[in-house]
């Protein structure tokens, strides 16, 4: 009887389930729900908060809407473009497409040299360029700490070797270093993006175009970067992104020198709790995002971002 019983239950769940909706909402809904509760839930909230005010002396939040914190960023003394937000804001777009720039120029030729290769060499080049994921984010940004400034280590060895006779400002903080310090940390990301696109061409076209006449400038053009699009446009999106929005290295590299939209935030909420400024700032950042993959798809197709 007990038999039955169980068999029984076990056909009844085994009905239950055999739809295909029914199947996708049982493997996709937990993912679905630490995704509404790691990211909608804050992004709602931050949301909401930038058009509310708060207290500046209870620091709870009023709720009535307001646009007063947009119109707080770009107020001042003078035109809306000498404001303290509106130069973080651009700096920081300059920097990160700088960052992704230079990513794309370095990990272009090395992709295309992995692609080609397989075995030992390809394990050796990927170990080198993951080694230093092996350590903390923040252990590399101090790494590059202590490379530059007028004491670090380039000056340094740039003097003990005679090419220069004082500290040269070239390795000094400031924007070069954190442009250096952002291209070191998200490098490896432009790289594995592109190989995941270079690794399906079929190298045979690259021969048949360079057979029938055409140049190597020619064939990189009509054949190459058609084929690794996909590729670029995934790697920019993970290096301009998060260099964006970049707080460590900016901190560690700028040394006060450099003020990019992630330390004007971090600094106004921790020094005023200004959780309203805050949130108006970082809609710029989220919007900017939005529209970047927005554009990417305008191109490619959600499975050839990630390398499908």
């Amino acid at each position: 009887m007990s038999t039955d019983s169980s068999t029984s239950r076990r056909a009844r769940l085994i009905r239950a389930f055999a739809s295909r909706k029914r199947t996708l909402g049982l493997t996709l809904g937990p993912s679905l729900v630490w995704l509404l509760l790691l990211l909608m839930a804050p992004l709602t909230f931050m949301v909401v908060v930038s058009f509310m005010s708060v207290d500046s002396e209870s620091y709870s939040i009023i709720w009535e809407p307001t646009l007063n914190n947009y119109s707080t960023l770009f107020s001042g003394s003078g035109p809306f473009w000498e404001t303290p937000f509106f130069d973080a804001l651009v700096l920081s777009y300059a920097v990160a497409a700088i960052t992704t720039v230079l990513c794309l120029l370095m990990a272009f030729p090395l992709a295309y040299f992995l692609a080609r290769r397989d075995g030992q060499t390809f394990k050796i080049v990927i170990f080198l360029v993951l080694l230093p994921f092996f350590t903390m984010y923040l252990v590399r940004a101090y790494s590059w700490y202590l490379m530059f400034g007028p004491s670090g280590i380039i000056n340094r060895t740039l003097m003990k070797i005679g090419l220069v006779s004082e500290p040269t400002s070239l390795f000094s903080y400031g924007v070069p270093a954190i442009v250096i310090g952002l291209t070191h940390a998200y490098f490896p990301y432009m790289l594995l993006s592109l190989y995941a696109s270079m690794e399906g061409i079929d190298f045979t076209l690259v021969e048949a175009a360079r057979d029938l006449g055409a140049s190597r400038f020619g064939t990189l053009k009509d054949i190459i970067l058609p084929l690794t699009l996909p590729g670029i446009i995934s790697g920019g999106l993970f290096v301009f992104v998060p260099a964006l929005g970049a707080f460590v290295t900016p901190r560690f590299l700028g040394q006060g020198k450099v003020l990019m939209i992630g330390q004007l935030i971090e600094g106004r909420i921790t020094g005023q709790y200004a959780i309203d400024y805050g949130s108006a700032a970082s809609m710029f950042i989220v919007v900017s995002i939005v529209i970047a993959f927005a554009l990417a798809f305008r191109y490619v197709s959600i499975e050839e971002l990630g390398g499908v």
